[in-house]
C-alpha cells in the first residue's frame, strides 16, 4: 500500500510539472507620437522635474488590478517592462519638453526655476472595466515654496478587455495629466 501511495504521489508531481508554463507578458508605456520640440536658441524658462514617486502598492513589477472593495490583485504574468516610476518620469520629461516650447525641462538636479514633483497613488485597473489614475502634483519655487498643489483623479472606461488595453488607457490618462500640468505651468510663468 505504501509503495502504491508513493507511486501515485510521484505521478501527481510529474503531471504538475509537465503542464505548459504560463508565459510572461511585459508592457511599457508608449510615449505616443508627441512632436519633437523645435530647437530654441536661448530657452526663456527652466523647469526642474523630480522623479515620479509611487505609492508602495504600485512600486512593483506586476500590473495592479483592483477587485471588489479594497482588494488588490497583482498580475504575476503581466508586468511592467521596466520600473513604473522610471517610465512615468521619462514620459513626463519628454511630454513636458514637447508641450512647453521655450522651456528646458531638466532632471539633473539643477535648481534654477520652478520644481515639479508628482506622486502617484493609483495607476491601475478595476474589475468594473475602468482604469484609475490618482495622486497629486506640486510646483515649487527654487526655495521650496509651494506655488501649486493640485490633486488629480481620473476614471477612464476601458474600450475592451485585456491588460494591453489597460496599459494604453493608463498611458492616455497620463498624457491628459501632462496637458493639464503644462497649461498650469505656462499660465504661471
Amino acid at each position: 500500500m505504501k509503495k502504491r501511495m508513493m507511486t501515485l504521489a510521484l505521478l501527481g508531481l510529474l503531471a504538475g510539472c509537465s503542464s505548459a508554463p504560463t508565459s510572461l507578458h511585459y508592457y511599457s508605456l508608449d510615449t505616443g507620437s508627441q512632436p519633437v520640440p523645435a530647437a530654441v536658441s536661448q530657452p526663456q524658462h527652466q523647469l526642474v522635474l523630480r522623479p515620479v514617486a509611487l505609492s508602495g502598492q504600485l512600486d512593483r513589477v506586476s500590473l495592479v488590478y483592483q477587485l471588489a472593495g479594497n482588494e488588490l490583485h497583482f498580475a504575476e504574468y503581466h508586468r511592467w517592462a521596466g520600473s513604473l516610476d522610471a517610465q512615468l518620469t521619462q514620459l513626463t520629461l519628454n511630454g513636458l519638453s514637447s508641450r512647453l516650447p521655450g522651456w528646458v525641462v531638466r532632471q539633473d538636479g539643477a535648481r534654477k526655476g520652478p520644481v515639479l514633483s508628482i506622486s502617484v497613488e493609483r495607476f491601475q485597473g478595476r474589475e468594473d472595466g475602468r482604469a484609475l489614475l490618482s495622486g497629486r502634483w506640486r510646483l515649487l519655487t527654487e526655495d521650496g515654496v509651494v506655488l501649486r498643489d493640485v490633486p488629480f483623479q481620473q476614471e477612464r472606461v476601458l474600450p475592451a478587455d485585456g491588460y494591453g488595453v489597460l496599459v494604453d488607457e493608463l498611458g492616455q490618462g497620463w498624457q491628459q495629466l501632462l496637458d493639464q500640468i503644462a497649461a498650469d505651468v505656462r499660465a504661471g510663468a
